[in-house]
């Protein structure tokens, strides 16, 4: 005869199985969605300084300023669904220096929450932040712009990435 303890573990186990069998539908049904958006990034206007770092050993670095014009629709995108509340857009530069093979600063964020207006299309955007180089890596370098979508557990790259320089001479005067 099963007694009192014996009969609560199975219903224990049957539960935690049918628990176990619902999460897993849940991940299904969001695992393989393509979750790509088109974007369009450009550069409009590219600027730079060479201005004294007082953080430092009193060197000279770089300073770059960025005019950008961005588009984006993401309300019709697959990137909203059941699970998702809110994303975290940033526009990242990434390059590479003598110092360092990868450098990364985020240029512009924005936190999109589920129900706002998310068509994006922005135009003469100067960045938020700072693109502050530890030395002089800026100039003359290959410099990749993409806007990155940040989901709870999930980041999702896209297409809209855009190659551009900084120009080879020193930009002397007042923003």
């Amino acid at each position: 005869m099963n007694t009192v303890l014996s009969r609560a573990n199975s219903l224990f186990a049957f539960s935690l199985s049918v628990m176990a069998a619902l999460t897993f539908g849940c991940f299904i049904t969001t695992a393989f969605k393509d979750r790509r958006v088109p974007v369009d990034v450009h550069v409009a206007k590219v600027m730079l300084k060479n201005i004294d770092d007082f953080t430092g050993p009193r060197e000279r670095s770089d300073l770059g300023f960025i005019t950008f014009d961005l588009s984006a629709d993401i309300l019709w995108s697959p990137i909203f669904d059941w699970n998702v509340k809110q994303l975290f857009l940033y526009l990242s530069a990434e390059y590479a220096t003598k110092s360092n093979s990868l450098n990364q600063v985020v240029l512009w964020d924005k936190i999109v929450l589920r129900g706002e207006n998310t068509k994006l299309n922005l135009k003469d955007m100067k960045s938020k932040y700072f693109f502050f180089d530890d030395g002089n890596g800026l100039r003359l370098e290959k410099h990749t712009v993409g806007l990155i979508f940040l989901q709870q557990k999930k980041s999702t790259f896209n297409s809209g990435t855009l190659v551009f320089a900084f120009p080879c001479s020193f930009f002397f005067g007042f923003l």
